[in-house]
């Protein structure tokens, strides 16, 4: 997701690409602030996507902070591995709902599927003649005094009493019997199964049970001898995840493992999966399965050198001795480095057990891309 940044209306914008790091953003400020004659607050202007209308609900993003930062970079997933027409929903469903901040447009985002387009229904006199055509206008109208119907009347009464908005693609509404999404509910986890006699989707993590009626409902001896034609999984860190090696055995027990996670937890197994670099599936279980080995810490320099004394029996006392005398940052940096911590979009993460090896200074993000537009 490419997000343009300015300060004023009349000056420039620049690029950046989420997901992306902390530090590249304060690159991209920086770089920003030597061409810009505000003082007004850096913020999006600009998203050049299919889902135009995303720029309004992104914009009160506080750019300069690691928490909005982060929220950007999932939101920048979801929206990357997006259809366009799923992009199209997204317009239409963030102007439907009552959004206020990126976590209602993190919310909308991760649950399209509660929600319709109807493709080319742009006018409540549309809407009106869409439904009567589909039979859910709430009255089944004979042929003979359709050509006499108010449409645009019908239309505006269903908008009225279910919600939706119009874009320029269609009429975007709630899917019939779909309830808005309870916090406690997770992402989808699912796989779909072909055979020769069909396909079958399998929610995850599933029972023998389950697996007996997808073997059944495929007419197979075996599971063993399906393959994996589709993969559904709806968290923020999932293109992380190496596909080219997945099993339906290895797929189950990974979501047994998300399962059990607390939102913290998933947040450290999307940073750690950001970091290894798993080349197998295999592998990216077995960070789940060793969750407890990894840690989201505070990047902030100086608090982590605060930590760290506290953490080798500093009290109060010694602190307030200390100010004023010590640079903590430094010394925070200094920790950093011993203890292999890394940045990554999800926050930063350090590994308990064999902390990662110091990293060499590198150059840009290649990934980046930053550019004045007059």
């Amino acid at each position: 997701m490419t997000a343009y940044l300015s300060r004023g209306e009349h000056d420039p914008e620049y690029s950046i690409r989420f997901p992306t790091t902390p530090d590249s953003v304060r690159t991209a400020i920086t770089e920003l602030d030597e061409h810009c004659t505000s003082s007004e607050p850096v913020r999006i202007v600009g998203t050049p996507s299919p889902a135009t209308a995303l720029c309004q609900y992104i914009s009160c993003a506080n750019v300069g902070e690691e928490a909005d930062i982060l929220k950007l970079n999932m939101l920048a997933g979801l929206v990357d591995g997006m259809s366009t027409q799923e992009q199209h929903i997204l317009w239409g469903a963030l102007d439907a709902e009552s959004i206020d901040g990126l976590d209602d447009v993190l919310r909308v985002a991760s649950s399209l599927e509660q929600y319709q387009l109807v493709e080319g229904v742009t006018s409540y006199k549309q809407l009106g003649g869409w439904l009567v055509e589909h039979g859910l206008a709430g009255v089944d109208f004979p042929e003979e005094v359709r050509p006499y119907l108010n449409y645009e009347g019908i239309g505006l009464e269903y908008g009225d009493s279910h919600g939706g908005a119009f874009t320029p693609y269609g009429y975007v509404k709630r899917r019939e019997g779909v309830q808005t999404q309870k916090a406690e509910d997770r992402p989808s986890f699912a796989l779909t199964l072909v055979s020769p006699t069909g396909t079958y989707r399998l929610d995850l993590p599933a029972s023998d049970a389950e697996f007996e009626q997808a073997r059944g409902a495929l007419g197979l001896d075996s599971l063993d001898s399906a393959v994996i034609g589709d993969v559904e999984i709806g968290y923020t860190w999932a293109h992380l995840l190496p596909m080219n090696s997945i099993t339906l055995d290895e797929a189950n027990l990974l979501a047994q493992f998300v399962q059990r996670m607390s939102e913290s937890e998933l947040r450290t197994f999307g940073a750690a999966l950001e970091t290894e670099e798993s080349a197998a599936f295999s592998d990216a279980v077995c960070i789940a399965e060793n969750i407890d080995d990894y840690e989201l810490v505070d990047s902030t320099d100086g608090a982590y050198g605060r930590d760290a004394l506290r953490k080798a029996g500093a009290t109060d006392e010694v602190f307030g001795l200390l100010d004023g005398f010590t640079d903590f940052d430094a010394l925070g940096r200094s920790e950093m480095e011993a203890d292999g911590v890394r940045e990554t979009s999800f926050g930063s993460v350090r590994r308990l057990s064999v902390p990662w090896p110091r990293q060499e200074p590198t150059q840009p993000e290649p990934g980046m891309t930053i550019g004045m537009s007059l």
